[in-house]
């Protein structure tokens, strides 16, 4: 099971080499973090989507909750990602060292393969996002299945995983030899 434990965090906050039992503390204590931050988030959330239903004069139903489908996922991945992956970044768990020239060249290149596999399933979620801000009532698979809206999330699919292999990049330090 212990192994299980470790992949899945490697997996989900992205973290390279062991995983002692310091780091495995800080996770814990971000995991709660974001965990009382994501709940806050969602009783305020709530409350003010509730009210600005109740009190508000909305036309569409429907393209108003897909909006705010679309705007809550966005933000709890954000609030997330912001109590997790920054956080274990300012104290030094995602950096990645290596010692030889060689070594850095295979994380570099396991880093872009990582993001090349990643990259379908960005453009998938960026296509249904587009695709659920766009339709405004007309057919949905014909607006989904458009030219426009397959090149409105190709771009930023693409850029987003260049942003992100070289942030990733930058956190693999190469170590110099002290003899």
């Amino acid at each position: 099971m212990k192994k299980v434990n470790d992949r899945v965090l490697r997996w989900f906050f992205g973290i390279p080499g062991v995983i002692d039992e310091q780091v495995k503390s800080e996770i814990g204590k971000l995991s709660v973090e974001a965990l009382i931050a994501v709940f806050i988030f969602e009783v305020l959330f709530n409350i003010g989507i509730g009210t600005y239903i109740y009190f508000g004069t909305i036309k569409d139903l429907e393209s108003f909750l897909l909006f705010i489908m679309t705007l809550h996922l966005f933000l709890v991945i954000g609030i997330i990602t912001f109590f997790t992956s920054f956080r274990l970044k300012r104290r030094g768990i995602l950096n990645q060292e290596v010692t030889t020239k060689e070594e850095k060249r295979n994380v570099i290149k396991s880093i872009f393969n990582k993001y090349l596999t990643k990259l379908p399933m960005t453009f998938l979620l960026i296509w249904l996002l587009v695709t659920s801000l766009d339709f405004n009532g007309q057919n949905f698979m014909n607006t989904l299945l458009s030219w426009s809206s397959i090149r409105q999330a190709l771009q930023p699919s693409v850029v987003l995983t260049i942003i992100f292999i070289s942030i990733d990049i930058s956190k693999v330090r190469l170590l110099k030899d002290e003899s």
